[in-house]
């Protein structure tokens, strides 16, 4: 269905065409719809879901936001940490 993970995926793909073609408000929708759906299917702390964070964070950074791009790495940043360790 329309939640299912795989449609997270396209989500995340459509949203990087739209990152690169400049289109920063339709990016950060689809990669924020990728969020929501990846959160639901695989819990608010999987690799996938900073994965996401990164993508998000990308936009927030092209767009100058700088404070809401760091926010977006620190959380990507925890979750790998916690995942994959520090080294």
């Amino acid at each position: 269905g329309h939640e299912h993970i795989d449609v997270a995926a396209s989500l995340a793909n459509i949203g990087s065409v739209y990152l690169k073609l400049g289109k920063y408000e339709e990016a950060l929708e689809y990669y924020n719809r990728d969020l929501e759906i990846t959160v639901k299917n695989l819990g608010d702390d999987h690799i996938d879901v900073a994965a996401s964070l990164l993508n998000i964070g990308s936009v927030y950074l092209d767009l100058g936001n700088y404070e809401e791009a760091l926010e977006k790495f620190n959380e990507a940043l925890r979750i790998q940490r916690s995942k994959l360790g520090d080294d």
